[in-house]
């Protein structure tokens, strides 16, 4: 069985969590071979969220570090815009990913747009209000914009596709930043209305769940048509380069249902041929949907000839706030690898860690991620009573590895109020 660890990298990251890394000249080299150090071979790049972290030709893009003339804000902030302004940190993944004989694939945060005012918003979703998605009660959701916009999706695809005409060998569209993916947009509420007579802003699970689902069905088209229209043009892409370039959807694991209500019809991405890989996470945020099971996925996968890579994370948990620190307290390596362990005996493809960039140099966490590529080595290490000692597990750190953005249980999102 083939097994791939997939590292999820955030340059940005790389330096702003370890301050005597501020920019060398050769960030993305430096941050690649703690990869290979660590037998991460398979690198998932940035390519941002609202704005973008590589040097873009894209009209109107908004990039990192180009945002002002001067270099602005706290030490960090001005040590992270110079890495990004001074050279393309994507190109130069390629290149020496490519040298190294890496595998690196662009990674865009799919619909994670901040609020107005934030240095984190680019100026497509500041200056198209028209385009953000809406609250049931009719708020606007200014951190997102809606896919049943055929301008928003094409914004979308245009990044996707410049990013594999630079070099991607592969995609990663990540939606577990920030679902839903879809709200109650008007145009989505208007044309449900038409069609059926129902306003959808009255449909619950809990009151009427097959009216709800059908219309998270309605919905998740708009979803499934920027998968088809960017396998459209990426198709003459993969001819022209003679590059499979293949797109895999980075997703929570928490079921097909959720999933759906989230505005991913997962199945018929499948079997209409508009994903080529599925990565998960262990995200927890929906109250009614607390099962995190990779078993559906992997079947699902096995039926139409797609890997599957398990969710882990070298973040812990945020408690409710990201400050570009993270609490010792919550990592325990071997937590993390009894999790790739369990995805290999679950018959895994492989492993999909989230941010590698800064495990790759916490002490402990690289002893684990060293451990992961090699299926018999990972097994000694997770069964050595060494190991169990030196890592014990506690309240703080059992759930290392699950997605940190999952909120405190009495925080996570019900389904009624979406």
């Amino acid at each position: 069985m083939d097994w791939t660890i997939q590292g999820v990298i955030e340059l940005g990251c790389w330096i702003a969590h370890f301050p005597w890394r501020w920019p060398t000249g050769h960030d993305a080299e430096d941050c690649i071979d703690a990869h290979l150090d660590c037998n991460i071979r398979h690198l998932v790049w940035e390519l941002g969220r609202s704005v973008l972290t590589y040097h873009s030709d894209l009209p109107g893009a908004t990039c990192a570090g180009f945002m002002s003339e001067e270099l602005s804000g706290s030490a960090q902030r001005r040590a992270v815009d110079q890495m990004y302004r001074e050279r393309c940190q994507l190109r130069a993944a390629l290149t020496y990913g490519r040298e190294r004989g890496c595998t690196v694939y662009g990674r865009l945060c799919m619909n994670r747009h901040y609020s107005p005012g934030s240095r984190h918003r680019s100026q497509f979703a500041q200056n198209n209000p028209q385009l953000l998605e809406h609250f049931r009660d009719g708020r606007l959701d200014v951190t997102r914009l809606c896919y049943a916009e055929p301008a928003y999706r094409r914004e979308r695809v245009e990044i996707l596709l410049e990013a594999a005409r630079i070099g991607c060998e592969g995609l990663c569209l990540d939606f577990c930043r920030q679902p839903p993916a879809v709200r109650y947009h008007p145009t989505f509420v208007n044309q449900w209305r038409e069609g059926t007579g129902i306003d959808p802003r009255g449909l619950t699970l809990s009151a009427d769940r097959e009216g709800f689902l059908d219309w998270c069905r309605f919905r998740a088209q708009s979803v499934a048509a920027l998968l088809a229209e960017l396998k459209a043009e990426l198709d003459p892409l993969r001819e022209r380069y003679d590059r499979e370039i293949p797109v895999q959807v980075r997703i929570p694991n928490d079921g097909l249902e959720a999933n759906l209500i989230c505005g991913f019809a997962v199945e018929d991405w499948c079997r209409e041929g508009l994903i080529d890989e599925i990565a998960l996470s262990e995200l927890r945020w929906l109250r009614q949907y607390q099962e995190w099971d990779d078993t559906p996925y992997i079947a699902l996968g096995n039926e139409h000839g797609i890997p599957v890579y398990a969710g882990n994370n070298c973040l812990p948990v945020q408690s409710g706030g990201w400050g570009g620190e993270c609490n010792p307290r919550g990592v325990n390596p071997w937590a993390m690898a009894r999790r790739a362990l369990t995805a290999h005996e679950q018959r895994a493809a492989g492993v999909s860690v989230y941010q590698t960039d800064l495990g790759v140099q916490w002490p402990g966490q690289v002893e684990a991620l060293a451990s992961l590529s090699d299926p018999d080595r990972l097994r000694a290490w997770v069964e050595s009573h060494d190991v169990q000692q030196r890592y014990p597990v506690t309240d703080e750190n059992r759930l290392f590895g699950i997605d940190n953005h999952s909120p405190q249980p009495d925080h996570m999102v019900d389904v009624d109020e979406l």
